[in-house]
């Protein structure tokens, strides 16, 4: 999955965000237990922001930055 296959889509689940980050689904939980990655549970599924994984992989400034002052004004 490519960032770009998440526009329009406001979360990814486990497996597609293990695929984006080229790490274990394993990893992936253990991450959102630890609470390094935002999500939120949806039945017997864990959602994750898509703006999270946009901040993170640095296509979206994120909201508190200086840049997303800039672009604002």
């Amino acid at each position: 999955m490519k960032t770009d296959e998440m526009n329009g889509r406001l979360f990814a689940t486990v497996p597609e965000v293990s695929r984006l980050l080229r790490a274990d689904d394993r990893t992936i939980r253990r991450a959102i237990a630890d609470g390094q990655i935002p999500a939120v549970r949806l039945g017997a599924t864990w959602r994750i922001p898509v703006a999270w994984l946009r901040v993170q992989a640095l296509l979206d400034p994120p909201a508190d930055s200086d840049e997303a002052a800039v672009d604002a004004a």
